[in-house]
């Protein structure tokens, strides 16, 4: 597992090389590529662990500097570089150096919340839970306490999925980090009473064929996961239901609005978001091919 990192060189930035550590640490061959992506204006290209980057300026000095800070924040055994470039959109640029460098997904730190306490991304953030093309993976303080809580390692992968089309790719991609980091797999589904037609006589045949049908779908992946169908008169309570533990990591699928592959995060997505207190990743829609 390949992982490019979102570097800053500050608290967000190392939540991030945290995260991103936690995530690659139960395959042997996993990887981290941290990205330090500087405005256009300043033109810069380098690689750390690497020879001269050709560039001696003030500039440069810093940007050493950040790459060997970042470096030192990796734990032992997990393989790591620094990528340095010059890009005009920071969204754009991680991107870009993802496909290059062919990673399974972006980390991000710091994610925030406004005053009413729902899930307020911010402009990085945004941009690319509406446009790439690989995971994203997300963590704030709040979700790294409860990773250090559990020494850095996860201990359990959550993946929320609905009742339409698209539950079989994001419980494929979460078996796959479950099988991976050899940590148990649970599939939830969130159900309220607006779900069926009439809901005194429908909801409880619903949730009880609904968890039918995940536990159906994962037995013909053959997979071992526990399933949970939560009932709630909203998303907030229905999702304050849920009982998480340290080393937590929640999975969502990108909206159905989303084109081929690419990530689009959707309202209700992003409202349950907005309730965790566990890092969290979000995959790519795997469009009408599977």
């Amino acid at each position: 597992m390949k992982l490019l990192v979102g570097y800053t060189a500050d608290e967000r930035g190392a939540e991030a090389i945290e995260l991103a550590s936690a995530l690659v640490s139960g395959y042997p061959e996993g990887s981290l590529r941290i990205a330090i992506v500087l405005p256009a204006a300043a033109p810069f290209n380098a690689v750390y662990p690497g020879g001269d980057h050709g560039y001696s300026s003030i500039l440069s000095a810093q940007v050493d500097q950040w790459a060997e800070h970042a470096l030192a924040l990796v734990p032992a055994g997990i393989k790591a570089s620094v990528v340095a470039r010059s890009l005009p959109s920071i969204a754009e640029g991680l991107i870009a150096l993802a496909q290059e460098h062919q990673a399974d997904g972006i980390v991000l730190g710091g994610r925030k919340r406004h005053r009413a306490g729902f899930f307020l991304p911010g402009a990085i953030a945004n941009a690319l839970l509406h446009s790439s093309p690989v995971p994203v993976y997300m963590s704030s303080p709040a979700a790294m306490e409860t990773l250090r809580s559990a020494d850095g390692k996860l201990t359990r992968i959550t993946a929320f999925v609905g009742d339409r089309p698209g539950a079989k790719g994001v419980i494929e991609h979460s078996a796959r980090l479950a099988a991976g980091g050899a940590v148990p797999l649970r599939v939830v589904t969130l159900v309220l009473p607006f779900d069926v037609q009439d809901p005194e006589r429908d909801l409880q045949a619903h949730v009880e064929s609904t968890s039918a049908e995940l536990r159906e779908l994962a037995g013909s992946m053959d997979l071992e996961a526990s399933i949970d169908v939560v009932v709630g008169r909203s998303l907030d309570e229905a999702a304050g239901q849920l009982s998480w533990q340290a080393g937590d990591l929640a999975l969502f699928g990108s909206a159905r609005l989303a084109a081929d592959r690419r990530l689009f995060i959707g309202p209700k997505a992003q409202r349950i978001l907005g309730k965790l207190s566990v890092p969290l990743g979000v995959i790519a829609h795997p469009g009408p091919r599977n």
